[in-house]
């Protein structure tokens, strides 16, 4: 089902402006997991990296003069495997960045680790969870046990709650062949006991980047242009510039972020010609927005794609009752 009402914690969709209203920094694109339904099989051969404590700063400085700027501090990997991920989450923070928001697979987040993100104030922190069946979860995510991971997302919930820290939790899963018959008993299981629970629907399952099943629009629907190129801009960890986060391949230079300021990238002649193409979209040409459904968000009302279910839903439908 879908909440009426319900608001994202990702920005509404916006006019444009002149910088971005939320950055994407890949921190890292290395990864700890295999998950079956990652687009990054799609590209095995990707050079791997870690973005540089400079870069990172830059880029972070650049933001800071045009707040508000939201942070998504991760893309084609795990960004708890960068050594300094937390270091760098808390530069952010307190040069004025938010929210932040963090999505991890769970491995890594000791309690260590999660009471140095709770410190430095991350706003809100995912976690791709898909199952609470051990089996699927293995066949799915190629990783650690699911108990370990289970055991580090209530335990982060506990330092959360016995600090009273405002940090936003949420657990999600991407409905796919394996998982399907489970999905309801994942949901029941989460969603009283995590801020927020959210089914994404499997993407790029046909070999192009960004295209999914959205069984809320019909094909047949006049496509508009993607808001996604007037409010987000993503760095991959090396400094190189992709549109947005279902661009996992670019392959030409769009732009490098060690070269150039973030205004003279967002304002330059690519990313017009980009924006002109999505108002006539039979002239788009680029092989990443040719295929990607992420426009249909904008048929919408709730302008969210999925299943998202709180405790307040709950709650609220009690009362009425």
């Amino acid at each position: 089902m879908k909440i009426p009402g319900a608001e994202r914690l990702c920005l509404k969709m916006l006019a444009p402006s002149a910088f971005p209203q939320r950055l994407t920094l890949e921190i890292t694109n290395h990864c700890n997991y295999r998950c079956v339904m990652c687009p990054s099989h799609l590209e095995p051969d990707a050079k791997k990296g870690f973005m540089a404590k400079r870069l990172f700063r830059n880029l972070v400085d650049q933001a800071a003069e045009r707040l508000p700027v939201a942070l998504v501090p991760f893309f084609r990997g795990e960004p708890l495997m960068h050594p300094e991920a937390a270091d760098f989450l808390n530069y952010a923070k307190q040069k004025g960045l938010g929210p932040i928001q963090l999505a991890n697979n769970g491995s890594l987040m000791d309690r260590q680790t999660a009471a140095r993100l709770l410190d430095a104030g991350v706003d809100f922190i995912s976690f791709s969870l898909d199952t609470i069946e051990p089996d699927e979860y293995l066949a799915m995510r190629r990783g650690e046990p699911l108990a370990k991971v289970m055991e580090n997302i209530m335990g982060l919930l506990d330092l959360r709650d016995q600090g009273n820290y405002p940090t936003q939790i949420q657990v999600s899963a991407t409905r796919t062949e394996i998982n399907q018959k489970s999905i309801d008993k994942f949901i029941a299981h989460w969603r009283n006991i995590a801020d927020r629970t959210r089914i994404y629907y499997e993407h790029s399952k046909d070999g192009h980047l960004g295209s999914l099943d959205c069984p809320e629009v019909p094909e047949s629907i006049p496509r508009k242009p993607c808001q996604k190129l007037y409010t987000d801009l993503v760095v991959y960890w090396n400094g190189q510039a992709a549109f947005c986060n279902h661009d996992w391949q670019r392959g030409d230079d769009l732009g490098d972020l060690n070269k150039q300021s973030i205004e003279d990238l967002w304002l330059g002649e690519r990313y017009e010609k980009m924006r002109t193409a999505h108002n006539r979209p039979e002239t788009i040409t680029d092989s990443t927005c040719l295929y990607c459904d992420h426009w249909k968000i904008s048929y919408l009302e709730e302008q969210l794609i999925g299943e998202l279910y709180t405790p307040q839903d709950d709650l609220a439908r009690a009362g009425g009752q």
